[in-house]
């Protein structure tokens, strides 16, 4: 599904958008890539577009957790439980996440 364009999400940004129900926080890193990984932090109920970005990882803005973005594996304490990953596919100027049903 497309969720935006490449211009909506400058480079070192998170932005949060939606896959029919899943809530997807979406990365532009440093690398230039474009990354997708479920927007809700599995330590508590805190939105992870709203955090910061370090490098590869997200940082979740209420208790610090960090998440690698390729992966989606727990970098930073107090989240132990990984965070989904989703394919990113970029075709012209448009972000398509694929969420599976």
């Amino acid at each position: 599904m497309r969720v935006a364009s490449v211009d909506e999400v400058p480079l070192e940004s998170l932005r949060a958008v939606r896959v029919n129900e899943t809530e997807i926080c979406l990365a532009h890193a440093e690398d230039g890539n474009f990354y997708a990984i479920n927007d809700v932090c599995t330590h508590e109920n805190f939105l992870l577009s709203v955090g910061e970005l370090f490098e590869l990882q997200v940082e979740c803005p209420q208790h610090g957790s960090r998440f690698n973005l390729k992966t989606g594996a727990v970098t930073g304490l107090p989240a132990v439980i990984p965070t989904k990953v989703y394919p990113v596919t970029v075709e012209g100027n448009d972000i398509y996440v694929e969420v599976p049903d």
